[in-house]
């Protein structure tokens, strides 16, 4: 019978080293350094067989060396919440997570991550009471108090100064929203419910304050990483849902009691509805369409009519919903390209076959156009549902106006307008509301100047008529910061 050869000691991991290694624990030392150094000559390596017959002439070295050598490689550089961080960002499985692990151990970096073992029980230091977690077939969904609750402990763990004896206040947004088309799955669901739709509630943290000063402020308010699930139900978002998860947040909201620390400290909290979309807004109020202002109740055909708008009664509460900045960017674009698609016929409505026809060419004109010159795909329906307009795409219609406006025939001092307002709310600066409101007012009335043929879109009627009322409203945080859309809706 043949012997199998035995793997190469340098493909053997370190515990397969170690027994082999025992094999000739008995021999003398004196002799296998003199063995190693001989063969590291054979093999080219006259470097290392210099360090080994150094340190046998001079054991004393050797223990110096030794000690250098062994601090560094036994240094942990990556804490358990370090490592947690990481492998949530980069979505690193079990498997690949060990593999990076033993990687770094095979290149003498031993200790540089923490155990798998460790992760999961700081992942699990991050997770409220399992009895705060309700889950059904069709829904899952965390007490408010409970998420409010382990937000500030773990916000105050991760504060560099202790804080001890504190009256603090936790501000945080909140919203929903809703995505239909998603992917469907084979298991049965309870009643007429199917997994097509889902409807998500979340909370973003903003600040943490004792009054005075603020001891945390979230880096990036806008970003799902921070965005924390409160509920998700298998629904179509409909006007009966969001009335019902508003009455149940609302509820769950004044029932609210200030978060007890270990540190003696003590949390109250105030949360700001703002991360809805203007669908959501119009359900809340008493529009009765989404065409329509929900703050002051104009139609479409009465927008352009700056003094009456003006003059009409604004309800204050619902300018708590704030303007959602995202959807602000793509709405005025979209109103914008709607006016350059009938710039030929200057008509709202494209009712004759003529005036269809030209307003498909015109179209088709400048979304080719956009798309050679600055590679972007305007307009365009995508698979499934929705179009190509997304933030991005808002983004870079107005940050380059000048080539905008040979694109699409428009005004370029009127999109440079738009494009200062549109910063001006997503800037996380402080706003002097008096500037913002002439220069919103100024800007409708360019925009009735020039095309009051086309009725202002609610977006930009928003912004121009009643952002500055809105900003002085909810004058609490940065305005990017309380009214940035930061809610992302996936399976």
């Amino acid at each position: 019978m043949t012997k199998r050869s035995r793997k190469p000691f340098e493909d053997l991991g370190s515990k397969q080293k170690k027994i082999r290694s025992d094999d000739h624990a008995d021999e003398n030392s004196s002799e296998l350094a003199y063995a190693a150094a001989t063969r590291s000559k054979e093999e080219g390596h006259d470097d290392i067989a210099s360090v080994i017959e150094y340190m046998m002439k001079n054991p004393e070295a050797a223990v110096t060396i030794n000690k250098t050598l062994k601090k560094p490689l036994k240094t942990v550089i990556f804490t358990p919440e370090k490592v947690l961080g990481l492998v949530l960002s980069l979505k690193l499985s079990k498997w690949q997570y060990i593999t990076l692990g033993e990687a770094a151990i095979r290149e003498g970096a031993e200790g540089i991550y923490a155990s798998y073992y460790k992760v999961q029980q700081t992942k699990l230091d991050c997770c409220p009471p399992k009895q705060s977690v309700s889950v059904t077939d069709s829904s899952a969904r965390i007490t408010l108090q409970a998420l409010l609750d382990i937000t500030v402990t773990r916000i105050l763990q991760s504060l560099s100064d202790d804080v001890q004896n504190k009256q603090l206040k936790l501000i945080s947004k909140w919203g929903f929203d809703g995505a239909s088309n998603q992917s469907r799955y084979k298991q049965k669901m309870e009643g007429e419910q199917d997994d097509s739709s889902i409807f998500m509630t979340t909370l973003v943290p903003l600040k943490l304050t004792d009054g005075d000063n603020t001891l945390w402020t979230n880096p990036k308010p806008c970003s799902a990483l921070y965005c924390r699930p409160v509920q998700f139900t298998f629904v179509k978002e409909s006007e009966a849902v969001v009335i019902d998860h508003k009455r149940q947040m609302d509820d769950e909201i004044k029932a609210l009691i200030p978060t007890e620390c270990s540190n003696s400290n003590s949390v109250t909290h105030q949360l700001m509805m703002t991360m809805i979309d203007g669908k959501v807004c119009t359900y809340l109020s008493e529009a009765r369409s989404n065409a329509s202002c929900y703050l002051c109740l104009s139609k479409p055909t009465e927008m352009n009519r700056l003094d009456a708008v003006t003059s009409k009664t604004v309800c204050s509460d619902i300018c708590e919903f704030g303007l959602s900045s995202l959807h602000a960017r793509i709405n005025c674009m979209e109103c914008l390209l709607h006016i350059a698609y009938r710039l030929d016929f200057k008509q709202w409505a494209a009712r004759s076959n003529e005036h269809k026809e030209m307003l498909q060419t015109t179209k088709k004109l400048i979304q080719n156009k956009f798309k050679d010159e600055l590679n972007q795909l305007i307009d365009i329906v995508k698979q499934g549902s929705g179009t190509t307009n997304d933030g991005n795409t808002a983004r870079k219609f107005f940050e380059f106006p000048k080539k905008t406006a040979t694109i699409t025939g428009l005004d370029e001092e009127l999109i440079k307008r738009f494009a200062v307002i549109l910063q001006a709310i997503t800037s996380g600066e402080k706003i002097d509301v008096v500037k913002f409101k002439d220069f919103a007012r100024k800007t409708a009335e360019k925009y009735v100047e020039l095309y009051d043929w086309y009725y202002m879109s609610v977006t930009v009627h928003k912004l121009s008529i009643h952002g500055a009322d809105i900003i002085e409203k909810n004058d609490i945080v940065p305005i990017r910061d309380s009214f940035g859309r930061s809610l992302r809706v996936s399976k």
